[in-house]
């Protein structure tokens, strides 16, 4: 009889027992069920603490944190893609003035990010056998601050950063750089990112960023990413500028070309009316020639005549002289006679 008590009372323990265990069970899977719940809606202000020493609710915990984590990592890749997307717009409508342009670039990222400050460095390819960083745009609590500012190579963050091709991040920042180094402004920001605008790795400028607040790594790599997209779009800007210069060139050269073509084909008239006029006096000088070979053939036969009749005239005049000569021979013949007849006329009357 005792035997069947003891029997009876270890049951009713083990069934007291596998009783609490049950209820104890249905509870955490009521409590997890409730977890569960709370996970789908997102209530971030359910108690989700009380699960230590419940393995059911601590890996429906450890869902919740890392679907939590899951959320801010989309959250952060949701930034950073509507943020490149923004800045995407911007880089499109504003690539005909670069410092318009980097205006637009160092505004909009001062305010995307919630920071304070913010300088733009563009590399200056206009100075020769060198390279130097120009500060065309920069702001700072939400003014925009025109300073006149160059950095070479090697000079200060910002040219070390030029020259390692790497981004530098300071939580410590010295009280004397925003005034010596920086240009910013005279405000004393706690954070500095210093990041390279890169393509290709070449280097195209630096983006200069300060806060009060840390700048978390996806920023970092937002801004890395849009230092990219800046890049290429400064290159496309340079380029289409070197283009514009280039078709000015060619418009100019085209417009030169026209006038020496209109200046040449005026030219070749003038020539082809000089050519003309050659040719025209040309056939008149070969007229004249051939009347003048005709005149000379009439002269050379009125010469040739002149010349028969003037040796004609010679014979004649050389038989006129021998016979004038023989006429006086004979004359004198004649005189010597008649003075011989008279001399012997005169001897005959002295003897008479």
């Amino acid at each position: 009889m005792n035997k069947q008590i003891g029997i009876k009372v270890l049951w009713l323990d083990q069934y007291a027992k596998l009783k609490e265990e049950n209820q104890k069970l249905k509870t955490d899977l009521d409590n997890a069920l409730e977890y569960c719940n709370a996970l789908l809606e997102d209530k971030e202000s359910y108690n989700f603490d009380e699960v230590e020493g419940k393995p059911l609710l601590q890996a429906v915990n450890a869902l919740r944190i890392q679907r939590k984590e899951l959320k801010i990592i989309e959250n952060e890749r949701e930034w950073v893609s509507e943020g490149l997307s923004k800045f995407v717009d911007i880089l499109r409508a504003s690539q005909d003035n670069l410092e318009d342009l980097c205006d637009q670039i160092i505004n909009n990222l001062v305010s995307y990010l919630g920071i304070t400050q913010g300088g733009l460095f563009v590399v200056d390819e206009n100075i020769e056998d060198r390279k130097e960083l120009i500060l065309i745009s920069a702001y700072a609590y939400e003014r925009k601050k025109y300073i006149n500012r160059s950095i070479k190579p090697r000079e200060g963050l910002v040219g070390q950063v030029f020259i390692e091709k790497k981004p530098m991040y300071l939580k410590e920042i010295p009280d004397q750089y925003v005034n010596i180094s920086s240009g910013l402004g005279k405000a004393k920001p706690t954070n500095l990112f210093i990041a390279p605008m890169m393509m290709n790795e070449e280097v195209y400028g630096i983006i200069e960023l300060a806060s009060l607040n840390e700048m978390p790594e996806f920023q970092r790599e937002f801004i890395l990413k849009l230092g990219e997209s800046i890049a290429s779009t400064i290159a496309a800007t340079r380029n289409a500028a070197r283009m514009k210069i280039l078709l000015e060139d060619s418009q100019i050269q085209a417009e030169q070309m026209r006038a020496q073509e209109e200046e040449m084909r005026q030219n070749v008239e003038e020539l082809q009316a000089t050519q003309e006029e050659m040719h025209r006096k040309q056939k008149e000088l070969e007229n004249t020639n051939s009347k003048m070979k005709n005149n000379e053939a009439v002269l050379q036969k009125a010469f040739d005549k002149m010349r028969t009749a003037d040796e004609n005239h010679k014979i004649k005049f050389s038989e006129l002289e021998v016979t004038i000569n023989q006429k006086e021979d004979e004359i004198s013949k004649l005189l010597e006679e008649i003075e011989l007849k008279n001399q012997e006329i005169e001897k005959l009357r002295g003897q008479l």
